[in-house]
């Protein structure tokens, strides 16, 4: 059972984020964009194929939340970049940013340029995962919280390349 986690109300992010001059969205492409879609309604992934035929899958949902947040903190007047990665849950520390690269964990962010960061991940293992790859000193802001648990089942539009949580077969627990 995965995450089921919501984004945090724009006005405690603002004021968690106040006086941040640069920042980082970080967002996970599992539990967090599965819980953001199934609440949206949106696209959770979208498939595209290349002219080899192989199919590749694009993150929807956590897609469009980070860049309305990055719209928002921007408006605020702070710099905000976004990157989104899968098994933030499962980030591991390395002195070899290069290992990370190779293993398919997500990178460090260590060496960038940022105040604070905002994580669109669950609050427990994601937000943890992603307290490791930075350095110290960079307030690390939870932007989602955990209200249950999830047990998606994925619905795929072959005419649009969409893919969603089917909210008939799907399970979504609300603890709250």
């Amino acid at each position: 059972m995965g995450r089921y986690s919501v984004v945090e109300p724009d006005q405690k992010i603002v004021e968690q984020l106040s006086g941040s001059r640069n920042a980082i969205i970080v967002g996970c492409t599992n539990c967090a964009n599965i819980s953001i879609g199934y609440d949206t309604n949106t696209p959770i992934f979208q498939i595209k194929t290349d002219e080899a035929g192989k199919k590749t899958a694009k993150p929807v949902a956590i897609d469009i939340e980070a860049k309305r947040l990055k719209r928002l903190l921007e408006n605020q007047g702070t710099k905000v970049d976004i990157e989104l990665h899968s098994t933030l849950c499962a980030a591991i520390d390395s002195e070899d940013p290069e290992i990370l690269a190779i293993t398919g964990l997500p990178p460090s962010f260590k060496d960038r340029e940022v105040d604070a960061l905002l994580a669109l991940t669950c609050s427990s293992e994601g937000l943890m995962g992603v307290k490791r790859l930075v350095r110290d000193g960079v307030k690390v802001v939870p932007g989602m919280r955990i209200v249950g648990g999830h047990e998606p089942v994925l619905s795929y539009d072959e005419a649009s390349g969409n893919v969603f949580a089917d909210e008939n077969r799907s399970e979504f627990k609300r603890r709250e």
